[in-house]
């Protein structure tokens, strides 16, 4: 099989072109620690500032929070600190700003929805996370791409389906299926290519973390500790109910199975809107109401969380 593969400076050209076009680019990058996340992003970051012409500073176009992302993309309240059009914005852990399990942060829902609207700024917005399922899920339909770093030196880029009615745009369940199968990306649904980069030199890597040893100290105390409190008597709220309605749902189900046992006259009723009880809720159904996942159910059930 052939491999198609790009460098970061032609994959730029990609990305500097794609904003070129009324556009804009939200790209996510995952890997586990020190593979070398933060070294792709920011040489594909200031690549693409290049081209464009924007210019690229950590103070200036590196964040690890929500409040200054809003700024770069909206200016503040006295319209200062706006990036320019078609600026490369990096967000160094977006772990800080968009994590699955603070859903209901009312700065983050807000965050989400700006990413949703400030298209016609025409940025570029890269972003690290170790695992890119951790993202809240409202803001995983608006990547423009997905990239994994495997091991250091080596990204695979992703895109998204482009079926309106996907329900898992990014091939989750698929590729997990054929990752299994190749041991490899190269046949997923969505690959798109590989890059193979270099590292940081020496001066490039001591100014990063000179800049991120001073920038991820204001990550800290983002949520607010009494929605955290609040949350947590909604989410044992719900954890019964969940538990109330596999436990009910089995009751049900069990009943109708003996009526319909039981009665002789069966055929000659109308039980057709009893139907859809005859069966005990699954996980996959108590999956799909609550949106969370087979896993997490599991759990819950078992007294487990």
């Amino acid at each position: 099989m052939t491999v198609p593969r790009e460098t970061i400076n032609s994959f730029a050209l990609v990305v500097a072109n794609i904003l070129k076009s009324d556009r804009w680019v939200f790209l996510g990058c995952s890997g586990d620690m020190g593979e070398g996340k933060s070294c792709f992003t920011d040489k594909l970051t200031r690549e693409v500032s290049k081209i464009t012409k924007t210019g690229f500073e950590y103070k200036n176009n590196m964040t690890y929070l929500r409040s200054q992302l809003k700024n770069m993309i909206d200016g503040d309240e006295k319209g200062k600190n706006q990036l320019p059009e078609y600026s490369s914005l990096l967000v160094d852990e977006l772990i800080s700003l968009f994590f699955k399990r603070n859903w209901f942060d009312s700065e983050q829902i807000d965050g989400v929805e700006l990413l949703n609207k400030c298209r016609d700024r025409h940025l570029f917005v890269a972003g690290n996370i170790p695992k890119f399922w951790d993202l809240d899920s409202a803001i995983l339909p608006i990547f423009s791409f997905w990239i994994h770093i495997h091991e250091r030196g080596r990204a695979w880029v992703f895109k998204k389906s482009r079926n309106p009615f996907a329900s898992d745009s990014w091939y989750k369940k698929e590729n997990e299926k054929l990752w299994k199968k190749h041991k490899n990306p190269y046949s997923c649904n969505g690959f798109v290519c590989e890059i193979v980069f270099d590292d940081w030199s020496k001066s490039e890597k001591k100014n990063y973390y000179e800049a991120r040893n001073i920038m991820r100290k204001n990550t800290e105390g983002q949520r607010d500790k009494t929605k955290l409190e609040r949350y947590a008597d909604i989410k044992f709220q719900r954890d019964e109910l969940l538990k109330y309605a596999f436990s009910i749902g089995n009751k049900i189900a069990e009943s109708i199975k003996c009526f319909k046992e039981t009665n002789e006259n069966i055929n000659k009723l109308d039980y057709t809107h009893l139907e859809s009880w005859e069966k005990a809720p699954s996980q996959t159904v108590l999956s799909d109401i609550s949106g969370l996942s087979r896993g997490a159910i599991g759990h819950i059930l078992r007294g487990e969380r």
